[in-house]
């Protein structure tokens, strides 16, 4: 015989229905209606008449979009933390790079000063300027800036100041080789 449906029962069916229950195994189960029969053994018509009459299956629906809103929500908050910790971390790893390089040049400086001779040579030079650019990078794309930016934001539709850049890297050159007596490649 059928177990009698009380307002309480089918509250209790009702709900395992639209938010699903627990099974032994720690499985979070979501019931059709006959399988919600077997399991109160309730008379299958008054059940289904029950879960027509108050739409059930709407409220399920309904139910499973919002949790899985939420869930999405939950899922986009975690990311954001997470990139978040990740763009400080390649900020951090960026100027710690940028100050040692700052380091590196000041002592190639100090040095120069007191022996013209000594300093820093032009393919440590090229190495420091590499790591440095690398490290430009990645605080650029940390901060998400430009993607790309390795091309020089120089104003190239002015001729003049094009030719000032360009004498001031001559007159580096010729400085540098002037003061080792060599040529930078």
């Amino acid at each position: 015989m059928a177990e009698k449906l009380t307002d309480e029962l089918r509250m209790a069916i009702r709900d395992e229905f639209v938010h699903g229950y627990t099974n032994e195994d720690g499985v979070l189960v979501y019931p059709s209606v006959d399988a919600l029969v077997k399991r109160h053994g309730v008379a299958r018509p008054t059940l289904y008449r029950a879960s027509s009459r108050e739409e059930w299956q709407k409220q399920k629906n309904q139910y499973q979009t919002q949790l899985q809103l939420l869930q999405d929500e939950e899922r986009l908050e975690t990311m954001l933390e997470s990139g978040k910790r990740l763009d400080d971390n390649a900020l951090s790893i960026a100027q710690a790079m940028l100050t040692r390089i700052g380091r590196r040049l000041a002592a190639a400086m100090r040095e120069e000063q007191e022996n013209p001779i000594s300093g820093i040579d032009a393919t440590e030079l090229r190495e420091l300027s590499v790591v440095a650019a690398n490290a430009q990078k990645v605080g650029k794309l940390a901060l998400g800036q430009a993607q790309e930016i390795s091309k020089v934001s120089a104003d190239v539709s002015n001729p003049e100041a094009f030719a000032r850049v360009m004498e001031q890297l001559d007159e580096l050159a010729e400085a540098r080789t002037r003061q080792h007596g060599d040529s930078v490649h």
